[in-house]
């Protein structure tokens, strides 16, 4: 996703393709998550910018958005304002969220719990 211009709806198309199925509200509030995560990390991080969907059953149903980016400066939560800083403080809003740095980076991960079967899969 490196600075790719299209990054963002190349992502918002990832995670809608993952979540195809599941609930709706749930599939609205991730793509609204990746999109202002990938923003702030092409924005404020730095490359390589990378994303991971992952849908785990154990030990509660749980949609996780991952999105790592090889900046080691760890984002800080502003109150929303004219100009901009909206981004984590939606993620938070929407979905449980916590930022793990490491050797080379960070992830900030957005977790949804899952309370209904994906449609077809119960």
């Amino acid at each position: 996703m490196d600075q790719d211009p299209e990054a963002v709806i190349t992502a918002r198309a990832l995670t809608g393709t993952v979540l195809a199925g599941w609930d709706a509200d749930l599939v609205e509030d991730a793509i609204l998550v990746i999109s202002e995560l990938v923003t702030n990390a092409l924005a404020h991080g730095s490359a390589p910018v990378t994303l991971a969907v992952t849908v785990r059953t154990e030990p509660e149903p749980t949609v996780i958005l991952d999105v790592t980016d090889a900046s080691p400066v760890l984002p800080v939560q502003d109150l929303p304002g004219e100009v901009g800083h909206f981004g984590l403080w939606i993620a938070e809003e929407l979905a449980r969220v916590t930022i793990h740095p490491g050797p080379t980076g960070k992830t900030v991960r957005a977790e949804f719990v899952v309370f209904d079967s994906p449609v077809g899969r119960r």
